[in-house]
């Protein structure tokens, strides 16, 4: 299974918005005084313009997730609190959170602490039950930045949400636009697509390849739900919530998934250059390839 949840590990982190020229409708408790004439296009516009000089940032992300198995009647609960920082010139991300994990029939298993560093210098990961480091193979580091540095670039998102422009709803707060989006079915697979399609350049080739076919071909998107809220003078992303149900066939047994994660922005361009600690480097021991190709 874990080749299936590898695309699941990196947390979301910066959607864009779709150009069209709807102005945003004010919520009923708007002050007059802060409504906003700016159309769709033009807040499109000037949140490229901030994405482009976002050079770092903090996300705070809560998400939970429950897997069920239909044909055995079983099912999993996940919880996770992540902090996370990011910049992106280079890229590098420093993660520390927890999660915890519960199955049905079975008790829930104690909360699990996490963190890794993902730099230049490579992906080191902290082992929950011996508290020592490890750093992961290159082959993985690479796959996990690209799946990362996709989910950070909003420029990139910007055009790959451009085909769902009609699918908006634009509203408007005193402080904040709105951006709301449901969708669901064949279109929303076509979107997955190409993302793990760049996500897994860089990596292992042919393996990654197959990998992301295999995935979509068993994958049905039944719901995605995403809400984005952009600071009205800064324009920058402060939050994002994403609600998605699917399935996957998984060798002729069906699995459905049910997710929520809130996303909380902070710290633009505030946050320090991220470096593995020196006694890290030190002493993390390598993980040997094998060991992830399963």
């Amino acid at each position: 299974m874990k080749k299936w949840t590898k695309w699941m590990a990196a947390g979301v982190l910066t959607l864009g918005l779709a150009a069209c020229g709807e102005t945003a409708k004010p919520t009923p408790e708007t002050p007059k005084e802060e409504k906003s004439e700016m159309a769709l296009g033009e807040v499109f516009n000037q949140a490229i313009k901030a994405s482009k000089e976002t050079k770092s940032m903090s996300a705070k992300v809560n998400m939970k997730q429950k897997i069920n198995y239909p044909a055995e009647q079983k099912s999993m609960d996940t919880a996770m609190d992540m902090d996370m920082n990011i910049t992106t010139e280079p890229l590098a991300i420093y993660q520390k959170g927890t999660m915890t994990a519960s199955g049905e029939g079975s008790e829930q298993m104690p909360s699990m602490n996490i963190e890794s560093y993902m730099t230049p210098e490579g992906f080191y990961m902290n082992e929950p039950q011996s508290g020592k480091w490890i750093k992961m193979p290159t082959e993985l580091y690479d796959q996990i930045m690209n799946m990362s540095q996709q989910q950070v670039e909003p420029e990139e998102q910007l055009k790959q949400l451009q085909q769902f422009k009609d699918d908006f709803t634009f509203e408007q707060t005193a402080d904040e636009y709105v951006l709301k989006l449901d969708a669901s079915g064949e279109k929303f697979n076509k979107l997955i697509e190409t993302q793990m399609a760049q996500m897994t350049q860089g990596a292992t080739g042919a393996e990654a390849e197959a990998m992301m076919k295999e995935m979509m071909k068993a994958m049905k998107i039944e719901k995605v739900n995403y809400t984005i809220y952009l600071d009205k003078e800064s324009f920058q992303t402060t939050k994002m919530d994403v609600d998605m149900d699917m399935a996957m066939d998984i060798e002729g047994n069906e699995m459905k998934t049910s997710q929520i994660m809130n996303v909380v922005y902070s710290n633009f361009n505030k946050v320090e250059p991220i470096k593995v600690p020196e006694d890290i480097l030190n002493s993390a021991q390598e993980m040997p390839v094998p060991a992830m190709q399963q």
